[in-house]
């Protein structure tokens, strides 16, 4: 039995799922591939759980039930005298886990957050592996990513299609050395709901409330509406293609316009039915047409756009999340990657996936 000691960053929707699966996964994980992950570090925005043997399924699990009720991981920070232990910086952790002697472990990054670059280059630097469901490391400027692409010790499959095998197709294509000529996709699943929404003649204003409603948003639902979310995973895509693609080039829609930046969320929920005309506009044009809008983003040749197209209704690709490549194999017919690809559940699932890859690769 191979022993692995992870180090978990984040336990929002995913972090706790993945802590769920790898809990209610032990036998089966060790049967099918002879691991046993022991989480000896899980960190939220303020705290930490350390224990250098493994933390305990029972740890685990009450870590899970605190952050569901917005309560931090460490249950001294709980009572009514917060405990004066410092939580250490993402650097000092992985010096910390290295210190310990307990081998190559496994950073796994589920956070949304920025500035993580650093610690997970120093865990590499040190022989440690990588996962990450956080896009931005892979997202920002080329100069600072180009690390993280191609590297033997990162994997990254949920950075883009959720639980499809996105990522791993992708990495199959380069490896038999099928050059890539274009990356279409579908990639947020927020907004093809809100879309056919649209296609019901629901308001713009009306289905962004919905969704949000639903959970389907960020707290801020802007974050899905700007477009910078399905941006970011183009260009993963992109640059893992060949292309050393930065922001600017790929042109994106956002579906608020600039006036509506600044406000506060009940403001901009508020203030979103003036968007209603312009929209209900757009989605009878192209009804008129046979067409649906659809949320797409398409890159060839290391430019790229993303915003809202006019498909065929009757297309199958008119309700499917999904990612298709043209290639010098796949010229006539573009290979598809299309089915659900999305929430929490899944998205662990591949973390997951990717943690035993890494195992069994070593």
């Amino acid at each position: 039995m191979k022993e692995v000691a992870v180090v978990l960053f984040g336990v929002g929707g995913v972090g706790s799922a993945l802590l769920r699966q790898i809990v209610n996964g032990r036998s089966a994980i060790a049967t099918r591939n002879q691991i046993q992950f022991n989480i000896v570090a899980v960190t939220d925005r303020q705290t930490m759980l350390w224990e250098p043997t493994g933390l305990s399924d029972a740890q685990l699990l009450d870590a899970v039930a605190a952050k569901t009720q917005g309560l931090p991981v460490d249950p001294d920070y709980r009572g009514e005298r917060p405990s004066t232990r410092v939580r250490p910086s993402e650097i000092e952790l992985v010096q910390q886990v290295t210190d310990a002697g307990l081998g190559p472990a496994i950073f796994v990054d589920v956070t949304a957050a920025e500035g993580m670059e650093p610690a997970l280059l120093l865990a590499l630097n040190l022989g440690h592996s990588v996962v990450l469901a956080n896009k931005k490391p892979l997202a920002g400027p080329w100069e600072t990513a180009v690390p993280f692409y191609n590297h033997p010790r990162l994997r990254h499959e949920s950075t883009v299609g959720g639980g499809q095998p996105v990522i791993a197709t992708l990495r199959y294509l380069l490896d038999v050395n099928d050059p890539i000529y274009q990356i279409e996709g579908q990639l947020s699943g927020t907004l093809g709901f809100i879309c056919t929404q649209l296609d019901a003649g629901v308001p713009l204003s009306q289905a962004i409330a919905e969704a949000k409603a639903k959970g389907y948003t960020e707290p801020d639902p802007r974050e899905d509406l700007g477009g910078q979310d399905v941006m970011r995973k183009v260009m993963i895509l992109g640059r893992m293609a060949g292309w050393p693609l930065e922001a600017s080039d790929i042109e994106v829609e956002s579906l608020y316009t600039p006036d509506l930046a600044n406000l506060t969320v009940p403001q901009f929920l508020q203030a979103a039915s003036q968007l209603d005309e312009a929209m209900a506009e757009r989605v009878a044009e192209a009804h008129a047409n046979g067409q649906v809008l659809r949320y797409v983003a398409e890159l060839s040749e290391g430019s790229g756009t993303v915003g809202l197209k006019p498909i065929p209704a009757n297309s199958p690709l008119a309700n499917m999340k999904y990612i298709s490549f043209r290639t010098g194999h796949y010229s006539d017919e573009p290979l598809l990657i299309g089915g659900k690809g999305a929430g929490v559940e899944m998205t662990a699932a591949g973390v997951l996936g990717d943690m035993i890859g890494l195992v069994r690769e070593s």
